[in-house]
């Protein structure tokens, strides 16, 4: 019974210290997650602040690790979410494509071989390089003749909602069935020789115009035609422009043909069932550059090529009402999405809507990978030259910009200086005050919780 005591008692001793130490560690951790909560809790009142005040704000904090928010303010609230877009086009990347992106379906019958495009945008992108769809084609030209279809094609050149004069900005590429050099023309002036332009085929598409009023090197083009005018002006350094083409089939089939040196007929043939598929280019190098330089072309051929995975044909409807039938069904609210890239305004999606989806491509993808995919606070895409890190230490902040005038968005991952992980998303519309003044706000409040955290 001795024994027993002893033992009772100090176990009774020892629960009594491990009790204290829990409950001392319980309070030291509740007092700094008060004072934590104090500072998330104060952030209502900065929306109150000169350069919030007269505009329409969304925030969402995302605790990863105890998948909780830690802080909603008008996180259901729907927002015009400019380039956070390309975050749902990545979403359906990764729900859709494979590791290799789709690039060609073609069908053989007797000696020919007929071709549809399915909207790999890297072929022949004067920074991918991908010439794979030519070498395929000059194989099979050996015993075939070419033949190029577009009847696949359901789409328009432009996104609905977006502004008709961007056809001549290189925001505004249009989208195809089969683009080639990025869908645009790069011309370079010198004031000391003839204008360079490449591909060269397109000098038969360009004249000098000296009435195009200019002080320096600029290129005009009408819309829906190809006829290039171009005026020097007063040019005293060396001046590269690149500018879209119309991609009509009877263009993208004069450049294949400039391409391969060989015949190719446009051919409005069915598509069969029972095409063949040609996958080439890596998606990881294409997704990169779509979310760190936020590439409104390679965004927008992205749903087109998960169309044409999915269904054959090429829709950007069809793809988009997939996905809200099939994934944004069981989200807390369903967006209205419209196009790829972010350009058109009629585009709503909440706060929440951007952590559900970042959650899940996390998932899909695995975060090295996605941290690697997304802009890097610091050090790499839009975010280069923000939200820098200390030395010796890693970056924080892996997102994704959004700008178009009188909005400025950011959703992301945000990595605290402890080594919490959250997932956020902060959405400013209707702004009259500049980009830079809402990004540097911004850029205060996600820093000071990375440091508070």
């Amino acid at each position: 019974m001795k024994i027993n005591f002893i033992y009772s008692k100090k176990r009774l001793c020892f629960l009594v210290v491990s009790f204290c130490f829990i409950s001392f560690s319980a309070s030291a951790q509740n007092k700094t997650q008060e004072k934590n909560n104090d500072y998330i809790n104060n952030l209502i009142q900065v929306f109150g602040e000169d350069c919030f005040k007269d505009s329409f704000h969304g925030f969402v904090l995302y605790d990863l690790d105890s998948s909780k928010y830690l802080f909603e303010y008008n996180a259901d609230k729907y927002f015009t979410p400019a380039s956070n877009v390309k975050i749902a086009s990545l979403f359906a990347a990764t729900k859709i494509l494979s590791e290799r992106l789709p690039s060609l379906s073609y069908f053989e019958k007797g000696d020919s071989l007929i071709f549809w495009g399915t909207g790999d945008p890297t072929f022949l992108h004067p920074v991918f390089g991908n010439s794979a769809v030519i070498d395929f084609l000059l194989l099979k030209s050996k015993d075939k003749k070419l033949y190029f279809s577009t009847t696949n094609y359901d789409d328009d050149p432009f996104g609905d909602g977006w502004a008709w004069e961007d056809y001549r900005t290189t925001y505004g590429v249009e989208k195809s069935v089969l683009p080639m050099y990025g869908n645009a023309v790069y011309f370079e002036a010198d004031p000391s020789c003839e204008i360079v332009v490449y591909p060269e085929i397109f000098k038969n598409y360009i004249k000098e115009n000296s009435n195009i009023d200019t002080k320096s090197f600029r290129i005009e083009r009408d819309l829906g035609v190809n006829s290039f005018e171009y005026n020097i002006g007063d040019l005293y350094y060396k001046n590269g422009k690149s500018y879209p083409f119309h991609a009509t089939p009877e263009l993208i089939t004069t450049l294949l043909k400039d391409k391969l040196g060989l015949e190719v007929t446009h051919l409005d043939y069915p598509m069969p069932e029972n095409t063949a598929m040609l996958y080439t280019a890596k998606s990881d190098e294409m997704y990169k550059r779509m979310m760190q330089q936020s590439d409104n072309f390679l965004a927008e051929q992205t749903l087109l090529m998960c169309s044409a995975e999915l269904f054959g044909t090429l829709s950007t409807q069809k793809v988009i009402e997939y996905l809200d039938a099939n994934y944004f069904n069981r989200f807390y609210n369903r967006p209205r999405w419209v196009d790829g890239s972010g350009l058109s305004r009629y585009n709503l999606f909440t706060p929440r809507n951007f952590v559900e989806m970042l959650k899940s491509i996390r998932k899909d993808m695995g975060e090295e990978k996605l941290f690697e995919t997304l802009a890097i606070g610091g050090e790499a895409g839009t975010l280069r030259r923000r939200y820098e890190f200390p030395r010796n230490s890693k970056p924080f902040l892996y997102g994704k910009t959004g700008t178009i005038s009188n909005n400025h968005c950011l959703s992301g991952f945000l990595v605290t200086k402890s080594g919490r992980k959250f997932c956020f998303s902060f959405q400013n519309n209707h702004h009259r005050e500049s980009s830079r003044t809402i990004g540097n706000k911004m850029e205060e409040i996600l820093t000071t919780i990375y440091k508070k955290y």
